[in-house]
């Protein structure tokens, strides 16, 4: 059943005042009619009145103020005599709508409809400004005449208060959102709860929802180790401040920055979160990078230039003599021909001349090996690579000396195996057989032996040897024979000349055949030569390529992947360009490179693999000196699959191997 809740009534201000309420009413009928009416003999209502924080006020239908009191006087800055009789609009300055003010008045009184409870900002007559928590409520008198109770509760300081936290607040959210550092709060647990946009731009995202159940410890931080220490710092000290951190974006790509932090603790000093900002140093970073590696290579090229010059004025302040000497002997019997021309026999003629060719062919064997020796070191040289067979190659060798074996009556034997194929350039190598029988010859009395031999068979490589059973070298003298400055030379059993650059042209056309030469000799007892050349490898199986400018780099790599995974078959370049050639051709299963090489780099070559389609598929691990992320990160875009840091240790490159060889495959 509905009930109907009644208006409350008070005793009518006519029966009270003796005046029409519509008249208007003065101070002493306000009092009258609070003391008599409004109190009575309701103590606690005329306390409430009284005592009230509020300001509180009677109008009639016309909004004439008929009763207030004392907390309203003083809100609106008017006496009560003032008050009682105006409209309630008197009260308001000339900013105010008056007259609206009035028509939403009387439509209330005439509908009954009335908000009982809401804010409403005044401007004062006197100026000052009110802003106020009013209730209203309609109450009637015995003759059902309605009046409007008011409460006007003074929330001016509040609301000021409000809005100046609010504009704090929102100063702050500006200066969150809009900065150009990014600031982000995590907590203890790694969880991002506020990042402004600068945050997210650095590190790749559209929206903070993307963070929701990320990890920051394994999602952001490219390196666990750092995360740790950068945790435990805050823990003990509390901040820290420009501490270098490298973060993951988005996209993988690496960031350095620098990262001020402090721990949020709560009233108990509990760690909760953290909180702080971020400087991207990425690209100071690289340009200091830059800088160190150009002084390097500044102080890199002063350390070789100087090498170079020494090994120059060196090797021409031992050559001088032996480019100068057989001029004289060529000048002197020329002088002679000329001037005595007519008293000279024949036969003497004859010999002067034989004198001369013998020095200028001395003179142009110099030369050619000079030649050899610096083609060799500018890299200008070319090698063919093709198939070779050693035991033809040492075939051939013996038969091109045999005529001057025979004369010398030495044997000259070889037990090389025709399955020792080698990949290698045939007039470089046959040089190189060539040269060292030919020494052995000069230095092999009659009855000797000089053999050429299979020794060994390695899992990538042929190991020949060539023994003679000669007089032998001082072991003092061994250091020398490789090295061109040295020009260790010496003449031959029947006074045979030699050069001195002949050793050493040969250590070089083998290292650049991937290979080795050693020696061992002992005096009266014979000399061997041992060098090692890399096996000729099938176009099928699982394939390495190795790609470095030092060759015992090349070694040491292969004998790492060697040593885990023996059925691999290693190939070797000295540079790039080779490399290149090499992998179109046996399209290896994975490329090993270094970055810094003479001619072509491991950044060219990277870039010409992935540019050719027959090659843009091999796996490529470069190898650098430089620990940069920048420099991961340009890599890695260009199509590295992987990097690893100089030193190489055995277990990260077998760890590579293994990610990208079927195991199945390398069993």
């Amino acid at each position: 059943m509905e009930t109907t809740k009644k208006t409350p009534s008070i005793i009518p201000f006519t029966q009270t005042t003796g005046k029409n309420i519509n008249q208007g009413y003065d101070a002493n009928a306000a009092r009258h009619l609070q003391e008599k009416v409004i109190f009575g003999s309701n103590d606690v209502f005329r306390s409430v009145w009284e005592n009230s924080l509020d300001g509180l006020c009677l109008t009639d239908a016309n909004g004439i103020i008929v009763a207030v009191n004392r907390v309203f006087c003083e809100m609106f800055g008017k006496a009560e005599d003032e008050i009682i009789g105006c409209n309630h609009t008197d009260l308001f300055g000339d900013g105010v709508e008056k007259g609206q003010f009035d028509e939403d008045h009387r439509e209330r009184f005439a509908t009954g409809k009335i908000t009982q409870r809401f804010h409403r900002t005044y401007q004062l007559w006197s100026g000052k400004r009110l802003e106020s928590e009013v209730v209203s409520t309609f109450v009637n008198d015995e003759k059902g005449n309605r009046l409007m109770f008011t409460q006007f509760r003074d929330v001016t300081k509040e609301r000021e208060a409000h809005r100046s936290l609010k504009l704090s607040e929102e100063k702050y959210r500006n200066l969150f959102a809009n900065s150009p550092m990014p600031i982000f709060q995590s907590s203890v647990e790694g969880k991002v709860i506020n990042a402004n946009a600068a945050f997210l731009r650095l590190l790749g995202y559209e929206s903070f929802y993307e963070f929701i159940d990320m990890d920051v410890s394994t999602t952001f931080f490219a390196n666990a180790d750092e995360q740790k220490d950068f945790v435990q710092t805050l823990e003990q000290r509390g901040y820290i401040v420009n501490t270098e951190l490298h973060l993951r974006r988005k996209n993988g790509r690496i960031l350095t920055v620098l990262e001020t932090s402090r721990a949020i603790k709560d009233a108990e000093g509990t760690m909760i979160g953290f909180e702080g900002m971020l400087e991207d140093v990425t690209a100071r970073k690289t340009i200091e990078r830059k800088l160190h590696e150009y002084v390097w290579a500044l102080e890199k090229s002063k350390k070789e230039l100087s090498e170079l010059n020494a090994q120059k004025d060196k090797l021409f302040s031992i050559l001088s003599h032996d480019l100068r000497s057989p001029f004289s002997s060529i000048l002197g019997f020329c002088d002679i021909l000329i001037r005595e021309y007519d008293q000279l026999k024949s036969d003497e003629s004859l010999q002067f001349v034989n004198y001369i060719q013998e020095a200028a062919q001395d003179q142009l064997t110099l030369v050619n090996k000079l030649l050899d020796w610096s083609r060799l070191e500018s890299g200008r040289i070319k090698i063919d690579y093709a198939d070779i067979n050693l035991h033809d190659l040492a075939e051939k060798t013996i038969r091109s000396l045999q005529g001057l074996a025979r004369q010398k009556n030495i044997t000259l034997i070889s037990t090389v195996s025709d399955r020792a194929i080698v990949r290698g350039d045939h007039s470089w190598l046959s040089q190189v057989f060539g040269n060292i029988v030919g020494n052995a010859l000069k230095f092999t009395p009659a009855q000797g032996t000089i053999a050429i031999e299979l020794i060994e068979e390695k899992q990538s490589q042929w190991v020949i040897a060539i023994r003679d059973t000669g007089v032998g070298i001082p072991e003092a003298d061994l250091p020398k024979l490789f090295h061109i400055e040295e020009k260790y030379t010496r003449k031959g059993l029947s006074g045979e000349k030699g050069t001195g650059l002949g050793l050493p042209i040969v250590a070089e056309i083998v290292e650049k055949h991937h290979g080795t030469i050693s020696v061992q000799s002992k005096v009266d007892e014979g000399t061997t030569f041992v060098i090692s050349l890399p096996k000729s490898m099938p176009h099928t199986g699982e394939q390495v390529l190795i790609v470095d400018d030092e060759h015992g780099i090349r070694v040491l790599h292969a004998r790492y992947i060697q040593r885990a995974f023996p059925d691999v078959n290693i190939l070797h370049a000295s540079d790039g360009r080779e490399a290149f050639h090499l992998a179109c051709e046996y399209q290896p299963r994975l490329i090993i490179s270094d970055s810094d090489m003479n001619g072509l780099d491991g950044d060219k070559l990277v870039y010409q693999l992935k540019s050719n389609p027959a090659t843009k598929d091999i796996p490529i691990v470069i190898v650098t000196g430089h620990d940069s992320e920048t420099d991961r990160d340009l890599l890695l875009q260009n199509g590295v699959a992987e990097i690893l840091v100089k030193p190489v240790a055995p277990e990260n490159l077998t760890a590579v191997i293994t990610k990208f060889f079927q195991k199945s495959a390398i069993k």
